[in-house]
């Protein structure tokens, strides 16, 4: 009773003493953006930040103060400071660190609304400007950044794009919760090799102190995880709707711009999927809304990128379209073996990113499309086969400029058919746990994996996998 009794007076109060407290009682330190929000004119500020420039006229410095905190339009809060009270101000360079308390009050400057008079600033760290890579009003290139990782979040270009990954992830979960989705954890370490591809970072074994022999860890072979597909298709047993959103990893030795050893991979798994078009349509829906709520919700990130040239040029095929073609690998086949380039393309071959490029680009007119029904050997054990007995109901996503974007299929629910694909690869005892599910009335399902690391590349336009994820791990590098 006490406690709906405090809520119901809460509720009664006016909405400007509830703002005032918000203000004066959070429970974090203040930023810079919540000033810009809130505007605490003539209130006492207490700020820690970078400084992004010192200028000095005859009697006052000025300060651009910046901590990360700001929206694309405002780049940072001025900081006025007399001479006469602070004398150490030389000191101040670019870069470095203060915290500075004073009073905000409006600004004489016609394109500024306010400005903070500083009673008192105290150094943090300093900054040696002459090896610090980042120079003042000097636009870092994108190979700069990359080459200095850990201090990239720094550039107001490093922030828009993760400030785009944070509302991508974000958007994820709250997408997966309004369908009545539950999110699921799944292990990074496995003793499976889900896709069968063999690209596996494997545990090592230890030596033990006491007899010097090499021993397993687990008494067994253990890998880092490409996929948690295989543990998310038992929580779909149980709740029906699920998804996990993990990093994976693959030991992968290509050097090109789309590929990274350690990744994000959103994982989605639902019960009673029965019809590949089901999972299709269910792919599509995720898509379209996902990027829809981006584009409204970070509206200031994508008009600073446009504005450093960089832009999705096919954006709008997430936005206005319902659907996308759908053609067969057989069709896919046919389509590369009547160009001049590839007509010598081999019966069951797999297609790899020159052959997506060509359908893409000559045969889509550089429109998104899926390829669907591979042959059986191609694909993993778990896919479910298709009535002709020799393809599998699944599909694989191709967008412009960056080829597969994902790939998904409806699971093999079959016992009969599941344990002979197994015995046929001489992993039944190793998964034995998975055909249990079939052996114990396990349902259908079907589900896709989505990379956010390319995805966020078909979505802004950023060209390099490593730009859109912070400390990237690929072959033969592994900073920070």
């Amino acid at each position: 009773m006490f406690h709906l009794s405090l809520i119901l007076n809460l509720r009664q109060l006016p909405r400007n003493i509830l703002y005032t407290t918000r203000f004066t009682h959070t429970i974090y330190p203040l930023t810079i953006r919540e000033i810009y929000d809130k505007k605490p004119l003539n209130q006492s500020i207490n700020l820690i930040g970078y400084l992004l420039n010192v200028r000095k006229l005859k009697t006052h410095y000025f300060l651009d103060l910046f901590d990360g905190s700001l929206t694309n339009n405002q780049k940072h809060l001025q900081v006025v400071a007399s001479l006469d009270k602070h004398p150490h101000l030389p000191h101040l360079t670019y870069g470095c660190s203060i915290n500075v308390q004073g009073k905000l009050v409006r600004s004489d400057h016609p394109k500024q609304e306010f400005e903070l008079q500083a009673d008192n600033i105290n150094l943090i760290n300093s900054c040696d400007a002459s090896d610090y890579p980042f120079k003042p009003k000097f636009e870092q290139t994108l190979l700069m950044l990359r080459q200095n990782e850990h201090l990239r979040l720094r550039s107001t270009f490093s922030q828009v794009i993760f400030r785009l990954r944070s509302q991508l992830m974000f958007s994820l979960y709250e997408y997966f919760f309004k369908h009545n989705f539950i999110h699921i954890q799944t292990p990074c370490l496995t003793q499976n090799d889900c896709e069968g591809g063999g690209e596996t970072f494997q545990i090592q074994p230890y030596q033990s102190q006491t007899t010097r022999i090499e021993k397993e860890y687990f008494n067994k072979q253990v890998y880092l995880t490409v996929s948690g597909q295989l543990h998310l298709e038992t929580a779909a047993n149980g709740f029906g709707r699920v998804y996990t959103l993990n990093p994976a990893f693959r030991a992968d030795k290509n050097l090109s711009r789309f590929h990274l050893a350690e990744f994000w991979m959103l994982e989605v798994e639902v019960a009673g999927l029965t019809k590949l078009d089901q999972l299709l349509n269910a792919y599509i829906d995720l898509l379209r809304t996902i990027v829809t709520e981006m584009y409204s919700k970070c509206s200031e990130e994508f008009k600073y990128l446009v504005n450093h040239k960089i832009q999705s040029t096919h954006i709008d095929q997430f936005l206005n379209q319902n659907n996308y073609p759908r053609i067969s690998y057989k069709e896919a086949v046919e389509y590369l073996r009547k160009s001049v380039d590839f007509q010598d393309f081999p019966d069951n071959g797999d297609f790899n990113r020159a052959h997506e490029n060509y359908l893409c680009q000559n045969i889509m007119n550089n429109q998104a499309f899926f390829i669907i029904n591979y042959p059986k050997n191609l694909k993993p054990f778990y896919m479910l086969l298709n009535d002709d007995d020799t393809t599998v109901a699944n599909f694989d996503f191709i967008f412009p400029s960056i080829g597969e974007l994902s790939g998904g299929s409806l699971r093999e629910h079959r016992y009969e058919n599941l344990k002979l694909c197994l015995d046929q690869l001489d992993i039944t005892n190793e998964l034995q746990w998975y055909l249990d599910l079939r052996r114990f009335g396990g349902m259908p399902t079907g589900g896709f994996g989505l990379g956010i690391e390319r995805f966020l590349m078909a979505i802004t336009g950023i060209d390099n996998v490593r730009d859109v994820i912070l400390f990237p791990r690929f072959y033969q590098h592994c900073d920070g």
